[in-house]
């Protein structure tokens, strides 16, 4: 055993921080006003930034090891419907007034990492296809596609450097980190910026929070820890995220909609 972190320990580890990510988002508020329960701190987001880069760097690291891309691509866009249909159902139940406001097919890019992670698997799939000179003008054109999609789906088209910078340096950590990072300190810069162009009335320091996109290169750590290994093979270690990411969003939209009535 090498040593190092596991791509299941670093899953776990990410499930963790996604659930507070997410619980800090969508109901620390709520369960504030309601139950007296502490308020999590202003700069909780930024120590949860490193979630969604670190699945796509086990994504990816996935893509180049998995028996068969198909069926990888396949249970992604399966996982995203089963998302969207459990969150419309939610929503049907408890606040129908929300679907003559958006359309439902905005869970299908709100909410749902599935199908960013769809469409990031896909987009480096067709680079790599055109890497290998193969089908070169077919898969032009589906980058081009998935580049379109991805301004629609849930910011992706911010986070797509990232999957590019992982794929490009794919088997040197150094090379990917040192985009990530680069491409963090872009952000950074622009979300300085904006702080002082939107002449914001709280501090900077909370504006960085609030906006912490640019803390994606927290990230690196864990990439420099990952050993390579696959870790527990099982059917659980297999789908446990396919089935925590939807149920725990569920539970935490149910409780959300019960505090507020």
């Amino acid at each position: 055993m090498k040593k190092g972190l596991d791509a299941y320990k670093l899953k776990l580890i990410a499930v963790v921080f996604m659930i507070l990510d997410h619980f800090y988002s969508f109901l620390s508020y709520q369960a504030h006003e309601s139950l007296n329960w502490p308020e999590l701190p202003w700069w909780t987001p930024l120590t949860t930034r490193f979630v969604f880069p670190l699945f796509i760097y086990l994504m990816i690291d996935g893509f180049y090891h998995t028996r068969s891309r198909v069926k990888y691509l396949l249970r992604l866009v399966t996982a995203a419907l089963i998302m969207w249909a459990g969150s419309s159902i939610i929503y049907l139940y408890f606040d129908k007034s929300y679907f003559s406001k958006y359309s439902s097919i905005s869970f299908l890019v709100d909410y749902n990492m599935f199908t960013m992670l769809g469409l990031m698997f896909a987009f480096i799939w067709f680079l790599d296809n055109i890497k290998r000179k193969n089908h070169i003008i077919l898969n032009v054109l589906l980058t081009l596609i998935v580049l379109a999609a991805s301004v629609f789906a849930g910011g992706l088209i911010l986070y797509l450097p990232i999957p590019f910078i992982i794929w490009l340096f794919y088997g040197s950590k150094t090379k990917q980190c040192i985009g990530i990072l680069v491409y963090s300190m872009i952000y950074l810069m622009f979300t300085v910026s904006s702080y002082y162009s939107l002449a914001a009335s709280e501090s900077l320091f909370d504006f960085l929070c609030m906006n912490g996109e640019w803390a994606l290169f927290t990230v690196i750590p864990f990439i420099l820890a990952y050993n390579g290994e696959r870790g527990k093979n099982t059917k659980f270690s297999k789908y446990f995220f396919y089935f925590i990411y939807p149920v725990h969003f569920w539970i935490i939209f149910i409780a959300r909609f019960i505090l507020e009535k």
